[in-house]
């Protein structure tokens, strides 16, 4: 079997300098305990994989049954990671590149939310897509975001921003506000935003929670797969830090939010989308609630936007289900998973707050945990994948996610 580690694909070819980044290193690695143990990474040749110790010996199987017979598998099956197989003699028997870049596209879950009605009401009929060749063209579109700002309603504040097409974590977005309007900065931005595809435009909503359900898209019955939903722990700007959630004694995957329901169900009909216009795979559909304030017709309210993002791609949260299942049975064993009850986790790419360790972290739980450092003590970067009885304990000892 082989892999391509295309972390960070969607914004350029230059994927390869990105694997001597720490954090890309770290997930190209973790990327790695998914599939069966004879495998091989192309584009990154020659690279051991470094199987965390605390996970005992290395299974041959897969840790989902749909990876275990594919002869390639790339983090983004677009057109230059099917250049790559082809150069390599290889061929990919999922979905065109051009099927994967178009699900991908964050105009297609924009307009899909709207088209599956799924969009809340206070956001309907704001923001906007912008095509590349709009922002390549002239500068009219600077006068179309100002315009379209101005007239949202008050509870935006005038505040937006406009987000590539193409990315991940927050990065290359331009923010900006109604009353400080700043040309300048948005015409200094249109070439980034071009090469990546476009813009969209939203407004900056204050976050309550973000989250993402996992799934996967196959050919055979059932065609859509719900592989688990979880809390993402995020920066302001929503740089990753990690996950949260539950899982239960049959390994299923919880956000442990209040909109379980909602935010499956939404994720399920937008996957549905993406099955019929030819998409398989594994794939993730981030959302977010956000605070609505207080208006002269009502009182202060947390909303749900159940869909912000279309991942067609392996995600961080395919990654830490998949290492929750690899460990399911030492939860069974040494926390005592049951029947009907459910362990809280959290996964991350380096020690959260200002712990030195995991192993501190645990200690510092009023409960009983299961740490599992994921990377040599030598590592540079220290991801790891910690368990206890609650998410209220976890919160306990991490507040800045509370």
């Amino acid at each position: 079997m082989a892999l391509i580690p295309n972390i960070g694909a969607e914004e350029g070819p230059q994927w390869p300098r990105l694997l001597e980044k720490p954090a890309v290193a770290a997930t190209v690695a973790l990327w790695r305990t998914l599939f069966p143990a004879r495998h091989h990474l192309l584009g990154a040749e020659n690279t051991p994989e470094p199987w965390p110790e605390c996970m005992g010996a290395r299974p041959h199987a897969a840790a989902f049954p749909w990876l275990d017979d594919l002869p390639l598998a790339s983090w983004l099956a677009d057109p230059g990671a099917m250049q790559l197989a082809h150069e390599n003699g290889l061929a990919g028997s999922g979905p065109s590149s051009e099927t994967v870049m178009h699900v991908h596209d964050k105009a297609f879950s924009f307009r899909m939310s709207e088209e599956l009605g799924l969009t809340p009401s206070p956001l309907e009929g704001l923001g906007r897509v912008f095509e590349a060749e709009e922002l390549r063209a002239s500068t009219d579109w600077i006068g179309h975001v100002e315009q379209e700002v101005m007239r949202w309603p008050d509870f935006t504040q005038g505040r937006f921003c406009l987000k590539p097409r193409l990315g991940s974590s927050g990065r290359g977005r331009v923010s900006g506000q109604a009353h400080a309007f700043d040309a300048a900065t948005l015409k200094g931005a249109a070439r980034g935003l071009a090469r990546r595809g476009g813009a969209i435009l939203e407004p900056w909503l204050k976050r309550a929670s973000d989250f993402s359900v996992q799934l996967h898209i196959g050919d055979s019955e059932p065609s859509i797969t719900l592989l688990g939903s979880l809390q993402l722990w995020v920066t302001n700007t929503g740089l990753y830090r990690g996950h949260l959630g539950e899982v239960d004694s049959r390994g299923r995957v919880f956000s442990g939010g209040p909109d379980e329901e909602d935010i499956r169900v939404a994720a399920a009909a937008l996957a549905s989308e993406a099955r019929e216009l030819g998409f398989r795979g594994p794939c993730g559909v981030d959302g977010l609630s956000f605070e609505m304030p207080p208006t002269s017709t009502g009182p202060a309210a947390r909303i749900l936007r159940p869909i912000v993002e279309f991942n067609a791609r392996f995600t961080l949260g395919t990654v830490a289900i998949g290492l929750i299942r690899r460990n399911l049975g030492r939860l069974h064993r040494e926390l005592a998973l049951s029947p009907g009850e459910r362990r809280a986790f959290l996964f991350a790419l380096d020690t959260p707050g200002l712990e030195s360790s995991w192993e501190a972290l645990a200690k510092s739980l009023p409960d009983q945990s299961l740490c599992l450092p994921l990377a040599p003590p030598s590592s540079t970067t220290r991801p790891g994948l910690i368990f206890c009885d609650s998410l209220d304990a976890l919160r306990s000892v991490l507040p800045e996610i509370a």
